[in-house]
């Protein structure tokens, strides 16, 4: 899965011009001058899809960067001196955050609208239910911990392992929604039946974001789990713990928890899809370790049934789970529950509660403040309820003509890319006619789905934000679990409408790219040919190349993971995986912080692949419908580059770094713009980069 200049879009806001009063015999009085009205979150998008694009990619530059020295530099600099970061939020880019900003100043109105509307239309009614009760702070401090208390009440019932089991299947049910204590759950296409949906179940269990930040022994780790273990002992203290109880019981948990990440495979060594295609099913699962009470936890979970259809991606995993439960008391196992009760619905109880769980968000990610309440609630409806909300939005910010002009691009990209593949020499002729039947099977979905998902089983209340979180995860894991073992709905889309973002799907070979991300800077129907090609035409050949990368190539053109490569092709692409890998691996992004090459690979490939058959797509384009250079001094190539750069023009806390550094398999926006281009012969053309400049690569790598 995946992701110009223009600087912060600057709004030219148009003066409204008065009706002139009729002519009389007698002058009318002149009127007091009136402030024009503000413009809605709706306008103001509308304007923002409108400013002169010139403009805003001068304004983003700084010239007095050689762009063959630092090219993010000299695209982005302009961007990042003017531009200060949002103390909310640890990263924030011209790309993703301002359009994230836009998108939900649509989406709030649309919520306000729906808040306070008597109507009874099914939609508006939903979406005014959750937002108000989310909106709601008064009724949410006065509730406390009450949302969540009969959920506690059930963790007394955990006397030994076996009891154990049971209570977090129905917790995993009625709150965690599959990703709850111990293990994760979920659904997904067999990746080798790709027809048929099947469970997975996952290592987890842990509160910290990866394995690393319990079992790394330098200082920043060591003292980051202190504060966590003190957090911890903070929100028990809501649940009533006296303060010398909870921190005897926070020790525990942290013990607890450090024992799963020992147990847990590393991250990056998880990207191997064959590795992780383990079909042992119900009965294969419980073998692992015939004392685990697996037949208790599926039956409070609510389902008996997966039979055959379970893959178990980590068999190890849960071959050693049961003795670390064996050998923990039942006292720490209900400490455990507890917290992660309170973890997970943090967000959504009283205020102090709320900032207790941010103040620890802060020492992971380096926000300086929480975001408004509207933003936050508008966000968790866009996850929770996306395509309810959806529906209104794309009629407010995505025209009929833009979904035209993406497939039109598609087609050119997609085009171009086959057209290469000719030149791949490590290539035999048998692998390549198979990678162009790939290509030309790819299924593409743009803006929103065709058919909207049926939300009419969801209740909502106007009243129990809390509560109607835990509807929405139960909705939506009953949804999921009730169709084990049954057809793949093919038109079903994984992203909501509004997200600013896009992926690929191996098992349905398709690209998918939601009306979020196909706004300015990224797109536009007014912007030049040259300027999409850079940012959105770049995001469309980045998920293209994830059908080739070192996962997304071993799935065939059905979406079907087999070996269809012959085996001396498959090495070669592996040496030239090891490139990529071992050029990113080198790169230190801050005082001993170095990027994972074996995390990064599948993202890093997708990029260098993505600029390729972006600007291949572009000069196919433009040789049959050209245009002229829209800005002074910038040719259309140029502006094809720094299009695609402006994109990624980003703020960023060292804290957020560190986190990304360990769990993100992106590399981080600098290294995504400066390392792909440094390696791409046609942009040190465009910009004379001579040999021995920064930005053109003394030995280079390429996969596509």
């Amino acid at each position: 899965m995946s992701r110009l200049s223009p600087s912060p879009w600057v709004l030219a806001l148009l003066a409204l011009a008065c009706d002139r009063p009729a002519a009389t015999e007698t002058p009318a009085p002149k009127p007091e001058p009136v402030a024009a009205p503000a413009p809605s979150p709706v306008q103001r998008a509308n304007l923002v899809a409108r400013e002169p694009v010139g403009a805003g990619v001068l304004a983003a530059l700084d010239t007095n960067v050689d762009p063959c020295t630092d090219f993010y530099q000299y695209a982005c600099g302009g961007w990042l001196r003017k531009t200060p970061p949002p103390a909310d939020k640890p990263r924030y880019g011209r790309g993703f955050g301002e359009v994230t900003d836009r998108n939900n100043a649509v989406l709030r109105e649309i919520l306000e609208r729906s808040a306070a509307s008597k109507s009874r239309d099914p939609i508006e009614s939903k979406l005014g239910a959750f937002y108000g009760a989310c909106m709601d702070e008064a009724a949410i401090d006065k509730a406390g911990i009450a949302p969540i208390k009969p959920l506690l009440a059930r963790v007394k019932g955990v006397k030994d392992v076996n009891t154990l089991m049971t209570v977090v299947g129905g917790l995993d049910a009625d709150l965690f929604g599959g990703h709850g204590p111990l293990f994760d759950l979920f659904v997904e296409p067999d990746p080798k039946r790709p027809d048929v949906y099947v469970a997975f179940v996952d290592q987890g269990g842990t509160g910290l974001p990866d394995r690393d930040f319990y079992l790394k022994t330098d200082e920043r780790t060591k003292a980051l789990l202190a504060a966590y273990q003190a957090h911890v002992a903070r929100m028990l203290g809501f649940l009533g713990d006296a303060p010398e109880v909870a921190a005897d019981l926070a020790a525990k948990i942290v013990a607890f928890e450090t024992g799963l990440a020992e147990l847990q495979t590393p991250r990056d060594q998880m990207r191997d899809p064959d590795k992780t295609y383990n079909l042992l099913g119900a009965e294969g699962l419980a073998k692992l370790d015939p004392e685990l009470n697996w037949a208790g936890f599926f039956k409070s979970f609510g389902y008996t049934k997966l039979g055959a259809d379970l893959n178990v991606t980590v068999p190890g995993y849960f071959e050693k789970l049961g003795a670390l439960l064996r050998g923990t008391d039942p006292a720490t196992l209900q400490a455990y529950l507890r917290w992660h009760i309170i973890r997970v619905s943090a967000a959504a109880l009283s205020k102090d509660i709320v900032d207790a769980d941010f103040q620890f968000t802060s020492a992971l990610t380096g926000a300086k403040e929480l975001s408004p309440r509207w933003e936050r609630c508008a966000g968790w409806t866009n996850m929770g309820l996306g395509e309810l909300v959806g529906q209104a939005f794309v009629k407010e910010r995505f025209a009929g003509a833009s979904k035209d002009i993406a497939l039109e691009m598609i087609a050119a990209i997609e085009e171009a890319f086959a057209a290469g593949l000719p030149a791949l020499a490590w290539m035999d002729e048998a692998t390549r006619g198979r990678a162009l039947e790939k290509a030309k099977a790819l299924h593409n979905k743009i803006g929103y789905p065709d058919k909207w998902r049926d939300y009419g089983k969801l209740k909502l209340q106007r009243t129990g934000h809390a509560g109607n979180g835990q509807a929405i995860r139960k909705f939506l894991l009953q949804r999921d679990f009730d169709r084990v073992g049954k057809p793949v709905d093919k038109g079903e889309w994984h992203m909501p409408p509004a997200l600013v973002n896009a992926y690929y799907n191996p098992s349905a070979n398709e690209m998918v790219f939601p009306a979020g991300i196909l706004q300015p800077p990224y797109f536009s129907a007014e912007f030049p040919m040259a300027m999409n090609f850079g940012g959105i035409g770049m995001v469309m050949g980045h998920e293209l190349s994830h059908g080739f990368d070192d996962q997304g190539r071993k799935f065939d053109k059905d979406g079907v993971l087999r070996e269809w490569w012959d085996p001396s092709v498959a090495a070669k692409f592996e040496t030239r995986a090891k490139c990529i890998e071992n050029t990113y691996g080198g790169i230190e992004v801050l005082p001993a912080v170095k990027l994972n090459g074996k995390l990064t690979l599948g993202e890093n490939i997708a990029d260098f692949g993505g600029i390729k058959a972006a600007y291949a797509g572009y000069k196919l384009h433009a040789s049959k419908k050209p245009e002229q250079p829209l800005i002074q001094g910038l040719t259309s190539e140029q502006l094809f580059f720094i299009g695609f750069a402006q994109g990624w023009c980003t703020h960023e806390t060292p804290e957020s770094q560190r986190l990304r550094a360990t769990v993100d398999p992106h590399s981080p926006p600098k290294q995504r713009v400066n390392v792909p281009l440094a390696h791409f012969s046609a942009f040190a053309e465009t910009f004379q980069c001579q040999p021995g400049a920064a930005m053109r690569a003394k030995d280079s790598c390429e996969v596509w």
